[in-house]
């Protein structure tokens, strides 16, 4: 009995530390990334580390004289969101059919789904650049939105497929029987079920849009750059403004950090669901 408390003892210690070490190692980065913006360039290069500084607010303040930075955070906005609306509105539907209709090369479906969903970017940035700049989408919103599903979309179909198939089949067949066509069904029964799971989808949907580079970096040039490539501008050819492009930094984390904190629930009882099944 002894040996029993004490085993349990350490593994709890253990866990502790091992959580305690988790958040230390997500915050830093963090963390550093706001001293930085706090210093001057003196301070935040001074070794060893000042760790008693006064802080100043001129690199925060410097990003709203800064041409294009505040139309790039908005950008980032619109775009999320309607990257994550067509994502969602399309998923539902074809996680539905993919999950209520049998049709030939249903498996083969899934797993091009999820490969669509592993390719490396760069694959197809090249083609959709050339594509782009032939019909006038280069460099506009709803040509970012849209080129995001590639990756989004697949995504989005796998993980809301999933929760459909937790709804129990009593209810689709009982809704089948007083009448309820596809349409209905789905709308009456299959959404209200997977609520949680397609919120969850649509969370972090919108995290993966929001964070971005690669896509936005090649497919814009001003008018829909994102947050994501503002900040790398901070990046000249002869040198860099470390203290702006940390406050940048900042200010690009800080809405999905507060966007997710308040969203958790949501994402733990969407994941929580039901088991992620081929």
């Amino acid at each position: 009995m002894v040996m029993d408390a004490r085993r349990d003892q350490l593994e709890r210690l253990l866990a502790y530390l091992m959580s305690l070490a988790a958040i230390l190692l997500t915050l830093f980065p963090i963390v550093w990334l706001l001293s930085v913006a706090l210093k001057t360039q003196r301070d935040a290069f001074a070794m060893p580390p000042k760790l008693i500084f006064e802080p100043i607010a001129d690199h925060f303040l410097g990003l709203l004289d800064r041409p294009g930075f505040v139309e790039a955070f908005m950008n980032s906005v619109y775009v999320t969101v309607c990257g994550v609306i067509i994502a969602i509105v399309i998923a539902v539907f074809a996680s539905y059919g993919i999950h209520r209709f049998r049709f030939r090369g249903k498996k083969l479906f899934g797993i091009w789904l999820l490969l669509a969903y592993m390719l490396p970017e760069f694959l197809f940035i090249i083609p959709m650049y050339v594509l782009y700049q032939r019909i006038g989408w280069y460099d506009t919103h709803i040509g970012l939105a849209l080129v995001y599903q590639v990756h989004s979309l697949p995504f989005a179909v796998w993980l809301i497929r999933s929760f459909f198939k937790e709804v129990p089949a009593e209810l689709d067949d009982a809704a089948r029987i007083d009448g309820c066509g596809h349409l209905k069904t789905l709308r009456h029964v299959y959404i209200p079920l997977a609520a949680p799971g397609i919120s969850a989808t649509a969370i972090l949907t919108a995290i993966w849009i929001w964070n971005e580079l690669t896509i936005a970096l090649s497919l814009t040039f001003s008018d829909a750059q994102t947050i994501t490539v503002a900040v790398a501008s901070f990046r000249g050819y002869t040198s860099i403004n470390w203290g702006q492009m940390a406050a940048a930094s900042i200010v690009a984390i800080v809405p999905m950090l507060v966007f997710s904190i308040f969203a958790q629930k949501y994402i733990v009882k969407g994941l929580t669901l039901g088991s992620l099944k081929g």
